[in-house]
């Protein structure tokens, strides 16, 4: 909520900026399911096709929310950040 509120209170634009960033992320994300969710119900019957999509892309907004929430939680500790960093070195 603070890093919500320092993004608010601060320079308007730079805000604007950021807000519409997410925006855009977000939007590219939600295309990328669709295409998924449609690739996965494509060989159903039409009733079920219809109910899996929209329980899919319902599941999908649910799980990316508790994925925020906990990205949210994790971003507070701190030996994470060097541990992730030495794990992408590693990786590479």
């Amino acid at each position: 909520m603070e890093f919500l509120h320092n993004i608010l209170c601060s320079d308007l634009e730079a805000a604007f900026l950021i807000i519409l960033n997410l925006i855009l992320i977000e939007s590219l994300l939600s295309v990328d399911n669709a295409a998924v969710l449609a690739t996965m119900v494509m060989d159903l019957p039409e009733k079920q096709r219809k109910k899996a999509l929209k329980y899919g892309i319902i599941g999908a907004y649910v799980f990316r929310g508790l994925c925020l929430l906990f990205a949210s939680y994790l971003i507070h500790i701190w030996w994470l950040k060097p541990l992730g960093g030495i794990y992408l070195l590693y990786l590479a």
